[in-house]
């Protein structure tokens, strides 16, 4: 048998190692994680001023449901718009949690606030309450048809009375922002303002329905 010199085996080896490497996983960049929140003070929000807390005693309660989102608003993807009816998701950049599960907490602390009512729950809960709060999350995307880009974000809400299970009022809000920056960032800060307006504005519808404070 004639023996193999290594100079004959380094093209073998170099194949060899080029798929091997083929087979490894790509290098993706580490995506970015975002949070939604209400933003720090009111003043940073344009054309909107905050609801006055109730005050006096309140005698209502609210359970917060489920809080649902559209399809295709559902998961923690970052969404966007280049062109009408054409949606697009961030490759590097996401939400921490679904917004509807980040939303939760937002509105707790939002109702809580405001006075209105003397416990504020969360769904799941076995507890009686005299009203049932459901909001649905329409859209939350920005959108790059226009410059600056903007964030459009939707939130239905219907209240109910616990009592005689029936739905006493519904509505939408909608809140359309430019963003400081054109890019993912720059939808976040914008989005955080955009849920800041909505939950005050949805304060104010609780208050209209419950009335006020004794």
């Amino acid at each position: 048998m004639k023996p193999v010199h290594l100079a004959q085996l380094l093209p073998v080896l170099a194949l060899s190692m080029a798929g091997c490497s083929a087979l490894q996983p790509a290098n993706v960049p580490v995506a970015a994680v975002y949070r939604l929140d209400t933003v720090a003070t009111v003043a940073t929000v344009p054309n909107i001023t905050a609801p006055a807390r109730a005050t006096g005693t309140p005698a209502a309660s609210i359970l917060i449901g489920n809080i649902r989102a559209a399809a295709g608003f559902d998961s923690n993807h970052m969404l966007f718009m280049r062109q009408p009816h054409q949606i697009e998701e961030f490759q590097q950049s996401q939400w921490q949690k679904p917004p509807a599960a980040m939303l939760m907490p937002l509105v707790t602390s939002a109702l809580e606030s405001s006075g209105l009512f003397k416990v504020v729950l969360q769904a799941p809960t076995a507890l009686q309450t005299t009203y049932r709060l459901d909001l649905e999350i329409r859209s939350l995307q920005q959108d790059f048809t226009s410059t600056p880009s903007r964030v459009h974000f939707v939130l239905r809400a219907h209240l109910s009375d616990t009592k005689n299970q029936q739905i006493t009022a519904w509505r939408e809000f909608e809140v359309n922002l430019a963003t400081p920056t054109e890019d993912a960032y720059g939808g976040v800060l914008a989005s955080n303002q955009a849920v800041t307006q909505a939950l005050q504005q949805l304060t104010a519808f609780c208050a209209e329905q419950v009335g006020p404070v004794k």
